[in-house]
């Protein structure tokens, strides 16, 4: 199987930091709105917030990829 060229690897980076930061927004607003209603930060509330944390892991990583890939990619321009 070929490798992806720079430009896909950065397509599937992006779509992958959106898709994390999407998950983070929509879990950690689920989160803080039933803490705010007074449900305790335990089983599945916990969850959700580990979540949220996760997705915004998750975005973090492929930022770093996207930074990596962008350096590829700046080294293979002709000057």
């Amino acid at each position: 199987m070929a490798t992806p060229t720079l430009k896909q690897q950065k397509t599937f980076a992006l779509i992958r930091i959106i898709g994390g930061l999407a998950a983070a927004t929509v879990l950690g607003y689920s989160f803080a709105a039933n803490i705010l209603a007074g449900q305790p930060a335990e089983g599945p509330v916990l969850m959700t917030g580990l979540m949220a944390f996760i997705g915004l892991g998750y975005a973090a990583f492929y930022t770093r990829s996207l930074s990596r890939v962008a350096e590829a990619e700046k080294d293979t321009e002709p000057r």
